[in-house]
């Protein structure tokens, strides 16, 4: 028997669907600088070659 297909739904009702984020997580590195970065990433390795974003560089914050 197959699995049936989750329905999807539009959101703010202008038939606008949106698959949700995937899990992130914030780190601080050694210099007090902040990475957004996929769950799982190992916090001991480099953030930039773990493909994290470095939060500075983004064009939001977390106050906006």
């Amino acid at each position: 028997m197959k699995a049936k297909k989750k329905e999807k739904k539009p959101i703010l009702g202008h038939g606008i669907f949106h698959p949700g984020a995937r899990p992130m997580q914030v780190f601080v590195d050694e210099n007090g600088c902040w990475w957004l970065c996929d769950k799982g990433v190992d916090p001991h390795k480099n953030f930039e070659k773990q493909n994290c974003w470095r939060c500075r560089d983004l064009a939001f914050t977390r106050n906006d």
